[in-house]
């Protein structure tokens, strides 16, 4: 055992019972700041920070109602789309009449849908001086859900067509301004819709249509599209904004040099131009999937945010998840593509209109090879 001198003793006494004391007057600060915080300012602050919260989050759904409404042309759409995609969502609007005709996701979710289509088009942009409503590219994107392969087919603008309500026959691309013309852009789908089904045979369940600024938008905000060319290409003489050269190899392009690819045919030819578009688009679902976009409903209305009047489709938000969710199964290496030209496989050759314009015109004068090709092509 140590020995420790009285006087050591009272020194260690002293420092301990001065330790407490430190101790428990630290304690009662503590308590005593605890005591400043009333349960009245915790609700006050609690009050504001909610507030803040429905204030900031209300504006945003307002904002993306409000652009979402424009894209697709009906009310409250993103409010509606939210319900939709709750869990016993579609059990919400059991209250209100419904058709008996199942829709397209409900026949997709129950695998009683051979095939999807949807149809994109591809236009200047309203106020264009050029034909801004012309589409210039039509793109059938085909999906087979049971087996999850992907068909892109690409119909040519200068094919030469019935226009509906019209006792007249023109070209294609002319068929959205005639239905634009005749009753909005709703009517321009519905006119599109009839048009390709009479080419391809092939229904279709949704249109799309991107103008040029939309379609640069969407690649620089994805931070670009990657493109692999096995050659050198370049457009010297056909665009006011300059030209466009790129080397071969695989390269990552911006939205400018994207749509000035995408466009260019003067050195090529407007077939040429749809297998690059078939290229760029292919190269913006790797990139929208691999970033987590397309399956995000709130990165999708950030996209399209500043987008409203740059893009328009027939499908509401609610069902661009669940598109995403089947369109990101399918398989990158088994990837069909159709591009209807003058080649031997295209089953077009080239003509004049009575008006001496250049048209395309199906194989036999009718589409049957056309439609046929369309239906057979995951074979």
């Amino acid at each position: 055992m140590v020995y420790c001198p009285p006087e050591k003793q009272f020194d260690i006494e002293r420092i301990v019972n001065q330790t407490e004391t430190e101790n428990e007057n630290s304690l009662r600060d503590i308590q005593r700041k605890r005591k400043k915080i009333s349960p009245k300012k915790i609700l006050m602050f609690l009050g504001i920070f909610i507030l803040i919260v429905l204030i900031s989050g209300g504006y945003m759904v307002y904002r993306a109602n409000s652009t979402f409404d424009k894209i697709t042309g009906k009310e409250n759409s993103v409010i509606m789309s939210f319900i939709k995609m709750l869990p016993m969502g579609d059990n919400f609007f059991q209250v209100f009449p419904q058709d008996d005709e199942k829709s397209t996701i409900e026949k997709l979710k129950n695998n009683e849908l051979d095939r999807l289509n949807i149809l994109l088009l591809g236009i200047r942009g309203v106020g264009d001086p050029n034909g801004g409503l012309l589409t210039d590219t039509m793109i059938i994107v085909s999906l087979k859900p049971n087996t999850e392969q992907l068909a892109l087919i690409s119909i040519p603008r200068d094919l030469y067509v019935e226009i509906p309500h019209r006792d007249d026959k023109n070209k294609i691309n002319e068929v959205f301004v005639n239905g634009v013309q005749d009753g909005g852009w709703e009517k321009g789908f519905e006119y599109s819709k009839k048009t390709i089904k009479n080419v391809s045979s092939l229904d279709i369940h949704y249109v799309v249509s991107v103008d040029f600024d939309a379609f640069k938008e969407i690649v620089d905000t994805l931070g670009g599209v990657k493109i692999t060319l096995n050659r050198p290409f370049s457009e010297t003489n056909q665009f006011e904004e300059g030209i466009i050269k790129l080397p071969a190899g695989t390269q990552i392009i911006d939205g400018d040099t994207a749509l000035l690819y995408a466009r260019a045919r003067f050195s090529s030819s407007d077939f040429d131009r749809s297998k690059r578009q078939q290229q760029l688009l292919l190269g913006i679902k790797e990139k929208a999937f691999s970033l987590g976009v397309v399956s995000n409903p709130v990165k999708i209305l950030t996209i399209l945010d500043s987008l409203g009047n740059h893009i328009k489709t027939d499908a509401e938000l609610w069902e661009i998840k669940e598109l995403a969710d089947v369109f990101r199964k399918t398989k990158a290496n088994d990837i069909r593509k159709k591009v209807f030209d003058t080649s031997k496989e295209g089953l077009l050759y080239a003509s004049r209109d009575a008006k001496g314009s250049y048209i395309l015109l199906p194989e036999g004068d009718n589409f049957e090879k056309m439609q046929e090709a369309a239906r057979n092509i995951f074979n």
